[in-house]
């Protein structure tokens, strides 16, 4: 049953300010960008002073005057005193590490930020791009939950959250969902203008572009660099093949199957100009960004690793199978096998579980069955119902457990159940909920 285009875009809205998207894209994103500045402060240390500091290479007279002329701020041009370029400079690497490993929060995000663009104004010949996507982006990351995976919580949030007027959580996730929207947004420009500024280039019209590059002294890289630009086709291959990525990449974006696909290119392509050209910390923060796409790409696999992991172990008792309550025919599919199977795990509505266990995952349930355990996913989709039917006492549904676990028969089985998904709208005891929602997030 079709809806109407009003009732769709409301539905759409809806979601959108009441369930995050790409929660676990975002704190990678977040982890990746600390990293990158933490490296920047790490391969300077021992030169530190000779390239931050007052006395150093950049004067700090000289550097000072350049940044009241720029219209910017600087912690470094507060005091020309070496004591307080070390406590600056240390509190920077100390914040660095901290976003890294998700401890203190977006307030320890939003220092880092600070310290960041300091000790970037003071040395800009360092600088190798990924500078000017990062100042972009630590902002929008603001807006995002992007410390509520790979982090190190300290029970801070969870102790100040009830004092938090309920009118400002209730923007929590709609101010997650634009920022993340944001970054996407601003990807997909990077690729656009840097795609569109290379097509009218003589030397990337006519497939040259890469033979040039790879020639500079500084984006050199001996042996490989030699290799490349040597040969004819390579040269050729490599100059068309970047701009033609560039140029498309958004519309590999906007389709839903094909964007983990294209986030895996766009990594790939960074991580050889990272590799190649020496640009590493340019390639690690788009690198970072790109995994604002990925996210649930990145859920589905660290759920089958940790179901491989488990091996052939039985699910816990206390795990339980979370389906969709408001489908019809998923509410008749599982009372029929809870019937006849009677197996030892419980069955529940995810409707019915508590908020904090299903809402980290509730794309997925909306498309799949989910083996929980204390908001942990341990199966999806077909080998969630394989699993379930293991603890059942009757042998014919044992065995069937054991087919739909077998090497050879998982992928089938996970065709098959994916097939049955996307199409329950059509089976028996329907109803208006069976209708799968549109994937129209960054995942």
């Amino acid at each position: 049953m079709s809806h109407p285009p009003k009732i769709r875009l409301i539905e759409r809205l809806d979601t959108a300010g009441s369930r995050p998207f790409s929660v676990l894209g975002v704190s990678g994103t977040r982890l990746l960008l600390g990293f990158v500045g933490f490296m920047y402060y790490a391969s300077q240390y021992g030169d530190r002073r000779f390239l931050f500091g007052p006395s150093g290479v950049y004067p700090w007279a000289e550097f000072t005057a350049k940044v009241h002329e720029n219209g910017t701020f600087s912690l470094y041009t507060l005091s020309n005193s070496t004591l307080w370029f070390e406590i600056v400079f240390h509190a920077g690497i100390l914040a660095a590490l901290a976003v890294t490993c998700g401890v203190g929060g977006r307030p320890t995000l939003a220092v880092h930020l600070v310290l960041l663009w300091s000790v970037y104004q003071r040395q800009p010949v360092l600088l190798d791009g990924g500078d000017n996507l990062a100042y972009l982006v630590i902002p929008m990351l603001l807006l995002t939950r992007c410390y509520d995976r790979l982090s190190f919580p300290t029970g801070l949030a969870r102790t100040l959250a009830p004092r938090v007027p309920s009118v400002l959580r209730s923007l929590s996730t709609p101010l997650h969902n634009l920022g993340v929207l944001a970054i996407a947004v601003q990807m997909c420009l990077v690729y656009v203008v840097s795609g569109l500024y290379k097509v009218q280039g003589r030397m990337w019209q006519d497939g040259t572009a890469l033979f040039y590059i790879l020639r500079v002294s500084e984006f050199r890289l001996p042996g490989v660099s030699d290799l490349v630009f040597g040969n004819d086709y390579l040269v050729f291959i490599g100059t068309y093949s970047t701009t033609l990525f560039l140029v498309y990449f958004p519309l590999g974006v906007l389709v839903p199957r094909l964007r983990p696909w294209a986030a895996v290119v766009s990594i790939g392509f960074h991580v050889s100009i990272g590799f190649i050209m020496g640009l590493t910390g340019f390639a690690l923060t788009m690198v970072a960004c790109d995994l604002v796409f990925l996210s649930g790409a990145l859920e589905t696999a660290l759920d089958r690793t940790r179901a491989a992991l488990r091996g052939r172990k039985p699910a816990p008792a206390d795990a339980v199978l979370a389906f969709d309550g408001d489908c019809g025919f998923c509410r008749a599919a599982v009372d029929r096998i809870t019937t006849h199977a009677r197996p030892a795990l419980r069955a529940v509505a995810w409707q019915a579980l508590p908020a904090q266990s299903t809402e980290p995952h509730l794309e997925r349930l909306d498309r799949e069955v989910l083996l929980l355990l204390d908001g942990q996913v341990l199966a999806g989709g077909a080998q969630a119902l394989a699993q379930f039917l293991r603890t059942s006492p009757v042998r014919r549904y044992r065995l069937a457990s054991a087919l739909l676990r077998t090497p050879g028969l998982r992928a089938c089985a996970a065709v098959g159940y994916r097939w049955v998904a996307d199409n329950r709208q059509r089976m028996p005891g329907r109803s208006n909920a069976c209708t799968l929602p549109s994937s129209n997030s960054t995942t």
